[in-house]
């Protein structure tokens, strides 16, 4: 049984459904925790994709204690990735490399072990400010250890 937020899901896919839009749902056994929206329209000038990216869910109830950022978009480069991530997701696309989305599982570390390494190089000019639930990688700890002592 679908726990309370998973029935409001379903409940509000199938009130997309019946409007006309297309829901993707996912592969068996791969939990995704993005927040994104694609919207693709013909218009004069050729196709055009509007993009939204979240952090959240945006949830009144819990406003003051998260904060959820969106960005909403038309940008040529973030429709391309979101729309190579959405035929991913749906089994019809793999092994497209993105150019402007950090995607997991297989993006993120090498990615942020990247952005630290540059600024472990700065030595003292260097800064990485992180915020986080918990930290228990051990190759990013590693990495920020390794940082922390460059500078």
């Amino acid at each position: 049984k679908a726990r309370f937020d998973e029935q409001a899901n379903i409940g509000w896919a199938r009130q997309l459904e019946n409007a006309g839009v297309h829901v993707a749902y996912g592969l068996v056994g791969l939990k995704v925790h993005a927040k994104i929206c694609l919207v693709v329209r013909a218009e004069p000038d050729g196709i055009r994709r509007y993009c939204h990216v979240g952090t959240g869910n945006y949830n009144a109830l819990t406003a003051r204690t998260y904060e959820d950022l969106g960005l909403l978009t038309a940008d040529e480069h973030i429709g391309a990735d979101l729309s190579h991530l959405f035929n991913r997701l749906t089994g019809y696309g793999h092994g497209f490399t993105y150019s402007e989305l950090v995607v997991a599982p297989e993006g993120v570390r090498p990615h942020l072990a990247d952005l630290i390494a540059a600024e472990a190089a700065h030595g003292d000019g260097g800064h990485i400010v992180l915020k986080l639930n918990s930290l228990v990688d051990a190759e990013m700890i590693d990495a920020l250890y390794a940082a922390s002592a460059a500078g």
